[in-house]
C-alpha cells in the first residue's frame, strides 16, 4: 500500500495526479481504480474523482513480474497492447501510417520515466518527403514550430541526406502527429516516417513485427537512463 499527501493548490483527476506522482500511465491507472486498488481518504475512488490538497491517497499495487520489451511496430498496425504481453503498454505511440520502435513495460518507474514530458528522452526519427528539404527547414525546427494545433518545442538536431529528400530528426517530446504537423507547416509532406531510436536503444536487427523481451543487462541500462536505481 502506498499513501500520498496531496500538495496541489488546484484539483485534480486521480488518474492525473497519480500519473504525476510517476504510479504509471492514466489508462493503467484506470485499471487500478476499476479494480477498487484506490482510496481517497479512505473512500473507494472513481472515473474521474479530484483530489484536493490535503487529500490522502492510497493506492494498493499487485506485486508482478516486471517485463521490458522492445517491438517493431509495422506500417499500418495501430498502436496497441501487445497480445504477447498481456500486462504491459506501450510507452508512447506512433500513429497509423508510421513505423518504428516501441519500448512496452509494466514497471510504473520506466513508464513515468518514458510518458512524462518533464524527462524529455531522445527519440530519433527517419523521415522521407516528397518535397525537397532547404537548410532554411532546419533552422526553424531548431527554433520551435507553432501550427493551429500546438507549440513544439525545438528539435534537438536535424540532419539532411538524400540529395534533401530524407531528414533524421532527434525530438525530446511526443505530442501526437508532432513531426507530421510540423514539416506540414512548412510545406513538406511526410511519405514515410520510422522511430529508430528511443535513448541508447535501435531498431537496428529488430524485423518488422519483432518482439525482443529486454536481457539483464538491456534492462539495467534502461533503468540507468531513466534514471532509476
Amino acid at each position: 500500500m502506498k499513501e500520498i499527501k496531496a500538495i496541489n493548490k488546484e484539483p485534480k483527476r486521480i488518474n492525473v495526479f497519480l500519473r504525476d506522482e510517476g504510479l504509471g500511465s492514466r489508462r493503467s491507472i484506470d485499471d487500478y481504480i476499476v479494480n477498487n486498488q484506490v482510496t481517497i481518504n479512505k473512500k473507494p475512488a472513481t472515473l474521474g474523482s479530484k483530489v484536493h490538497e490535503g487529500d490522502i491517497v492510497a493506492v494498493k499495487t499487485i506485486a508482478k513480474d516486471l517485463v521490458y520489451a522492445l517491438y517493431h511496430k509495422p506500417r499500418g498496425e495501430v498502436t496497441g497492447r501487445h497480445p504477447d504481453l498481456p500486462t504491459c503498454e506501450p510507452l508512447g505511440r506512433l500513429d497509423k501510417e508510421s513505423e518504428g520502435l516501441l519500448l512496452y513495460s509494466n514497471d510504473y518507474r520506466v513508464v513515468d520515466a518514458l510518458l512524462n514530458p518533464k524527462f524529455a528522452r531522445e527519440k530519433e526519427y527517419e523521415v522521407v518527403v516528397r518535397e525537397k528539404t532547404t537548410p532554411r527547414v532546419v533552422t526553424l525546427l531548431k527554433k520551435g514550430i507553432r501550427t493551429q494545433e500546438a507549440q513544439y518545442a525545438p528539435v534537438k538536431a536535424v540532419t539532411i541526406y538524400n540529395n534533401g529528400y530524407s531528414l533524421k530528426i532527434i525530438l525530446t517530446e511526443g505530442k501526437k502527429h508532432e513531426i507530421r504537423r510540423m514539416l506540414n507547416a512548412l510545406n513538406l509532406t511526410v511519405v514515410s516516417l520510422k522511430r529508430i531510436r528511443i535513448m541508447s536503444f535501435v531498431i537496428h536487427g529488430l524485423k518488422s513485427k519483432a518482439l525482443h523481451i529486454l536481457a539483464p543487462k538491456q534492462i539495467e541500462t534502461l533503468l540507468t537512463e531513466c534514471g532509476i536505481k
